[in-house]
C-alpha cells in the first residue's frame, strides 16, 4: 500500500519583484483608491487619504513586527487580517481624533466655541466610522494583498505536483 505524500509546510508570501515598483502601486491603489471614490479632491476625500496612511502605516509595522519575528505571512488571508485589525483601531480612534481637532479649530476661531464638541459626538459617529471604514478596508486590502505580495514560484509549481498525487480516501 502507497501512502500519500506528507504535506509541505506552506512557504511565506514574498513581495512581487521587483519592490520597489509594485510595493508603492500597491499602496497607491489602497490608499489612493477610496480617495477617487469619494470624489477626488475636497475635506472627505482628504479624511479618507489621512485614514488610509493611518490603516496601512499601523499594518505594514504589524507585518513587519510578524516577519522580525519570524512568522511572516503564509497566506493572504493572514495580511488581509493585519489591515482590518489596524482599520478596527483607527475606526475607533477616528472619532476621537476628529472631535477634538474640530474643537480645536472652533476655539481658534472664536475662544470657547470648542467646548461645545464633547465625547458624546464622538461616539455617536463611531457607527458611522465602522459602517463606511471596515468594508472599504476589506476591499483595499485585499487589492494590497494581490498587487504587492505573491506565492514563490517553486511552491505553485510544487503545489500541482503534490496535488494530483494525494489521495485522502485510502
Amino acid at each position: 500500500m502507497r501512502l500519500a505524500p506528507i504535506p509541505q509546510r506552506i512557504p511565506p508570501l514574498v513581495w512581487r519583484g521587483p519592490a520597489f515598483i509594485w510595493t508603492p502601486l500597491a499602496l497607491i491603489a489602497a490608499v489612493g483608491g477610496p480617495a477617487l471614490v469619494f470624489g477626488g479632491s475636497g475635506p472627505l476625500a482628504q479624511l479618507a487619504l489621512i485614514a488610509g496612511a493611518v490603516i496601512y502605516a499601523l499594518a505594514l509595522s504589524t507585518l513587519g513586527a510578524a516577519w522580525a519575528l519570524g512568522r511572516p505571512p503564509r497566506t493572504r488571508r493572514e495580511v488581509v487580517l493585519h489591515v482590518l485589525a489596524a482599520g478596527a483601531i483607527a475606526a475607533l480612534l477616528i472619532p476621537f481624533a476628529l472631535t477634538e481637532l474640530l474643537a480645536l479649530v472652533a476655539n481658534y476661531e472664536q475662544a470657547g466655541a470648542g467646548e461645545a464638541f464633547t465625547t458624546s459626538m464622538a461616539l455617536s459617529i463611531l457607527p458611522l466610522t465602522f459602517l463606511l471604514g471596515l468594508p472599504i478596508t476589506l476591499v483595499t486590502s485585499i487589492a494590497f494583498s494581490y498587487i504587492a505580495l505573491e506565492r514563490p514560484r517553486s511552491y505553485a509549481r510544487s503545489a500541482e505536483h503534490l496535488r494530483h498525487d494525494v489521495q485522502p480516501f485510502r
